[in-house]
């Protein structure tokens, strides 16, 4: 038990935000002896690993594959640390990571990568050379993204299998092979129009060839399944796990500014922060600070632009080189299992207009497979998500300010188009299937002061010099920056990890001021 006095010497951290990266730091602080106080602007916390209920039934808004499933890597000792894996949590195995329909064909990405190559070749043998060179890469990767472990040994040992797999040499030859090829340019690689809709139905356009090659990887390895639950137990756990290290959650309470302090030490000036401004202007003090939210919406309004890093500032300024993306989502209960799609499945739709995009497939997700929480006993979620771009959020933004009114009747109208082409594909499903939610690039920048909405990061390429942003900010010595904006490729384990790592930057920056003074 620690005394009054020990107590009052501790450090205080500020965390700005309640998402993955914000409850991490949160947890890790804790532990580290700080006395942490998490201000959150919703009234839940977990950010974009975020979840809800309409009508008794459970709306997944982030997981659909979690990466350090697999025990023995480093990713999943980070979420054991955390409490998300370990005794007590059941992984669920997906039936497959992604499907294309067209013509009546469907093509599948299996877990077992050969299943998947035997089915590709069969549906189209003329595309041979690009199936087995995707199918081999991702078998490669699998070996690289398989292979951390805690015993340096075993690092060792598996850096020599893969070496003996595939040399050095060849491994970089097939890597630049992707490197810097967007999925528009590969899917004309194939001679089938489905191989080609299964890259576009994956991701994005504007992104490159190996992020389906690194997902499926990750799959392919075991690393890459759903925890039961999904992101409404993630965030759960989180949260729990951080108010029992006894550490403060402030929720419903946005934060307006960093209070800056300018200091001089010999010829050099450089700012502290003094502490935070709440929305309803309290002051909080504290010794750190961690923002764990947008990181544009960082410097923007809670600092100042003249703080950003130069590649942050060059991101958004070159808005022709970096591509942000959101989605318009809708969420719809069905009575019934929607056995017809255990997972998932892009299919070709009637035209369909939302926003300034047009689109003729769609995907529908089946979340039962997440855990009986999902919906009532013989009932089910589907969720379909529609890519959208920055002007997309900008259209949703000056409709809702102008007529909220016309937002909601112009958001659900979309959402009727889609849940129309679903009954027209499965009339068995008439009357059977209602829409409970629609949310759009809008409701992310107004939940989450998600930039133009999006929730994802800025699509950047494992080389490019803006991949990777540093968690100190020049100029201020005492703040810290931590969430998936960060480094590449973003997502849940990287929110997580930058939590993770403000906490001990902080805990070696005191321990070497200690042996200065």
């Amino acid at each position: 038990m620690k005394t009054e006095s020990e107590i009052s010497e501790k450090k205080k951290i500020v965390i700005i935000g309640g998402g993955v990266a914000g409850l991490s730091a949160g947890i890790y602080g804790q532990r580290a002896g700080f006395d942490t106080v998490i201000f959150e602007k919703n009234s839940s916390a977990g950010g974009s690993c975020s979840g809800w209920y309409r009508d008794g039934y459970a709306i997944d808004n982030c997981i659909h594959w979690l990466t350090g499933t697999e025990e023995g890597t480093l990713t999943y000792d980070l979420w054991k640390e955390l409490g998300v894996l370990g005794s007590g949590t059941k992984v669920v195995k997906r039936d497959w990571l992604w499907a294309s329909e067209f013509n009546g064909a469907v093509v599948h990405l299996w877990p077992d990568p050969e299943k998947t190559r035997a089915e590709m070749l069969e549906l189209a043998p003329y595309d041979a050379n690009e199936i087995n060179a995707f199918i081999d890469f991702a078998k490669i990767a699998n070996d690289a993204v398989s292979f951390p472990k805690n015993n340096l040994g075993e690092i060792v040992n598996d850096i020599k299998h893969i070496r003996q797999v595939i040399p050095p040499r060849e491994f970089l030859k097939k890597s630049m092979q992707y490197m810097g090829l967007r999925n528009t340019e590969w899917a004309k690689k194939f001679k089938s129009p489905l191989l080609q809709k299964l890259i576009l139905d994956f991701c994005p356009k504007e992104y490159e060839s190996y992020w389906l090659i690194l997902a499926y990887s990750f799959y392919i390895s075991g690393n890459g399944d759903i925890i039961e639950g999904g992101s409404i137990k993630m965030a759960s756990v989180l949260k729990d796990n951080y108010l029992a290290a006894g550490g403060t959650l402030r929720l419903n309470t946005p934060v307006k500014k960093i209070k800056l302090k300018k200091h001089k030490l010999q010829d050099i000036i450089f700012h502290k922060a003094e502490g935070i401004i709440l929305e309803n202007d309290e002051f909080v003090t504290a010794d750190y600070c961690i923002v764990a939210c947008d990181v544009n919406y960082t410097f923007k309004n809670l600092l100042s632009k003249r703080f950003a890093p130069i590649t942050l500032q060059e991101i958004y300024r070159d808005r022709l080189k970096y591509t942000f993306y959101s989605a318009f989502q809708v969420a719809m209960a069905v009575d019934g299992l929607f056995e017809e799609i255990p997972d998932s499945l892009t299919f070709p739709c009637k035209r369909i207009e939302a926003a300034y995009e047009t689109y003729n497939r769609i995907g529908v997700k089946n979340y039962r497979k997440y855990g009986d929480y999902i919906a009532p006993k013989g009932h089910t979620v589907i969720q379909v998500s529609l890519d959208q771009y920055e002007k997309d959020c900008r259209f949703w933004k000056r409709l809702y300010e102008k007529s909220p009114e016309d937002y909601e009747r112009t958001k659900n109208n979309v959402a009727n188009a889609i849940l129309n082409e679903i009954i027209a594909k499965y009339p068995q499903y008439d009357n059977k299937i209602r829409i409970i939610d629609v949310w759009t690039p809008y409701s992310y920048l107004k939940r989450n002061n998600d930039t133009n909405g999006s929730f994802m990061r800025f699509i950047t390429t494992a080389l490019s010099v803006n991949a990777f942003l540093p968690q100190e900010i020049l100029g201020i010595d005492n703040v810290l920056l931590a969430g998936h904006w960060l480094r590449y490729p973003g997502g849940l384990p990287t929110a997580a990890q930058t939590g993770k790592d403000a906490i001990n930057f902080i805990t070696q920056k005191m321990s070497k001021n200690e042996r200065k003074d």
